[in-house]
Formats: C-alpha cells, sequence, structure tokens
C-alpha cells in the first residue's frame, strides 16, 4: 500500500483510501502497515504526530487509456455543450491522477473559449434580430388602431 497526505492507495485495485480504515472501498483488500493506523482500538492508539511530508507516487487508476481519444472527447464535450463541460473540466482536476488532471484542465479551456465564442454568436443573434422585431412590433402597432375603431368585422 502507498500512501500520501492521510491517503492509501491500494496496490490491488488502484482505489483511493482513507489511511484509518482497515480494508479497500473498492476490492474490500486488507490494507496493512501503514504505521498502526486502524489496527489498535482507539484507547491503545498513539496520538498523532506529524510526520515528515513524502513525495506523492502517482498510480495509474484503472489502467491506460489513450491521451488522444481523451483530449478529442474533450473537445467535442466543450465545443457542443460548453455549459456541461466546464464543470466536468473541474471535476476531472480534482482527481488524483495527472493524466486526468491534465484532460481536466484542457475541457476548462476549450469550454471556455466555447463559452466566449457562444456569448459573442448570441450577441450577434440579437443585434440581427433587433431591426426584424422593431419592425414587427412596428406593424402591430399600425394595425392596433383599426382593429379597435369599430370599422372591421365586429362593428355589425
Amino acid at each position: 500500500m502507498t500512501s500520501s497526505a492521510g491517503r492509501v492507495v491500494c496496490t490491488r485495485c488502484g482505489a483511493n483510501n482513507f489511511d484509518t480504515v482497515t480494508t479497500c472501498w473498492k476490492c474490500q483488500a486488507p490494507i496493512s502497515g501503514i504505521a498502526g493506523r486502524g489496527t489498535m482500538p482507539l484507547s491503545q492508539e498513539r496520538p498523532f504526530v506529524a510526520q515528515p511530508v513524502q513525495s506523492a507516487m502517482v498510480v495509474p487508476m484503472g489502467g491506460t487509456g489513450d491521451l488522444a481519444l481523451s483530449k478529442r472527447a474533450a473537445i467535442w464535450l466543450a465545443l457542443s455543450m460548453p455549459y456541461i463541460g466546464l464543470p466536468v473540466g473541474w471535476a476531472f482536476m480534482m482527481m488524483n491522477d495527472r493524466d486526468r488532471q491534465d484532460i481536466g484542465k484542457f475541457c476548462v479551456n476549450w469550454s471556455m473559449a466555447a463559452m466566449v465564442f457562444h456569448l459573442l454568436l448570441m450577441w450577434v443573434s440579437f443585434e440581427a434580430l433587433v431591426p426584424t422585431m422593431q419592425a414587427m412590433f412596428g406593424m402591430a402597432a399600425k394595425l392596433a388602431p383599426h382593429a379597435t375603431s369599430g370599422s372591421g368585422m365586429g362593428g355589425y
């Protein structure tokens, strides 16, 4: 078992566990050898003593994936649904795996660019729609007095 910052990575499945548990949450493999944590009753445990920080070891969590395919998927998500791609990218950035963090950053950057483009496109569309709406409302305002004057079908 590998430990870092209060976490223990299972060597059997790669799951991230708290250092206080005795079995892996994912594969139920026994977790042992972590400075006596979780093996003694709470009344017999030693008080917490700060340990020097060890360099974190990156352990792949669940096999190898195609990084290029992941980046293409992140681009498609960001461009097609930027408002969903942004929180998905943030979620990936919070994972312990360095490759997933890179994919998250990639997705967030593309989502931000797509959102700027989306807002620009909405502004241009709105500017083009304003004269059309003014013309439609202008015709409606011109027709409205005639409909209420009584000289139409309603004034038998």
